[in-house]
């Protein structure tokens, strides 16, 4: 019988993703439940948990001494690994996978590698408008017969001025002065423009473009939604340009749950302690369904 292939890429990493979502009916209903003991239960969850954060994910090293560890059952190990290894194949990289474990792996990382993609192209958009302002000089060459890039740079700045005065001089020709007898009087009134009106402060967006987003992102009226800016921008110690960011990225990504992945996005710049900032990101990672649905 062939050896069959690994289950999930080489570089499938799911580090960061720390929640697993199982389907409790069918796990008490599993033969695994209904054979194994406390202790077998027990090491078997834990090597589903530990698989999930090895690199690829969803496999563990076909080592006992490893598993013994990764499990928890120490010098009991050999006891409890007939059923605690229970659904795991050996596949060609040597490594064992779990295929329940395999296949939501894939899904959460298909979706990793889908928003990094999103943020590498906006990334490359701002690189790219940024080198625009600089495109001509970029076009230039970098030398010009012992000639510096800057210098040559100034000597055909020099040239294009020089071209430019002669078209001047050369085109320009002198209008003729009309006879008295042709000149009218001509009132003149001054034209007032209106002044151009300033950008709004971060304060002001947050509180119109800001609330406009958060209501399209979560369904709710506008009072409800000025209230949840109201508890954020607090958790930003008042700082409006911060929760701009935020709401503007959660806009970007559409988030399933887009209050759970504000509130973890806050957290990362409020004063709470790094505890707290992880369980909230934990909780928006785990609503957002990039975690396991079952075994």
């Amino acid at each position: 019988m062939s050896i069959p292939e690994p289950m999930t890429p080489s570089d499938c990493d799911l580090r960061g993703l720390p929640f697993m979502q199982l389907d409790v009916v069918r796990l008490i209903d599993s033969d695994l439940f209904a054979l194994s003991t406390g202790e077998e239960f027990k090491a078997a969850v834990a090597l589903w948990c530990k698989s999930w954060l090895q690199v690829p994910a969803a496999s563990l090293p076909d080592d006992d001494r490893v598993l013994a560890h990764l499990s928890a059952a120490g010098s009991r190990w050999k006891k409890v690994k007939s059923l605690a290894l229970r659904g795991w194949i050996k596949c060609a990289d040597g490594r064992l996978y779990h295929p329940t474990v395999a296949e939501k792996a894939l899904h959460a990382w298909k979706a990793r590698t889908a928003q990094r993609e999103r943020a590498a192209k906006r990334w490359q958009k701002k690189e790219d408008d940024a080198g625009n302002a600089t495109a001509s000089e970029n076009d230039m060459p970098r030398h010009s017969d012992g000639t510096s890039h800057g210098n040559a740079l100034e000597r055909e700045r020099e040239r294009e001025r020089e071209s430019k005065k002669k078209e001047t001089l050369t085109s320009f020709v002198p209008p003729a002065e009309p006879s008295p007898s042709e000149i009218e009087p001509v009132e003149t009134v001054a034209e007032t423009l209106p002044a151009r009106p300033s950008p709004p402060d971060a304060r002001t967006a947050l509180f119109q473009l800001g609330l406009k987003a958060v209501r399209g992102l979560t369904g709710k009226s506008e009072g409800q939604s000025r209230s949840l800016i109201g508890k954020w921008l607090k958790a930003c110690g008042d700082d409006a340009s911060i929760l701009n960011r935020v709401i503007l990225e959660a806009a970007d990504l559409r988030p399933a749950e887009p209050v759970a992945w504000i509130e973890a996005a806050v957290g990362q710049h409020s004063g709470r302690s790094p505890r707290d900032a992880e369980r909230t990101r934990n909780k928006a990672a785990w609503l957002e369904g990039e975690m396991l649905e079952g075994f």
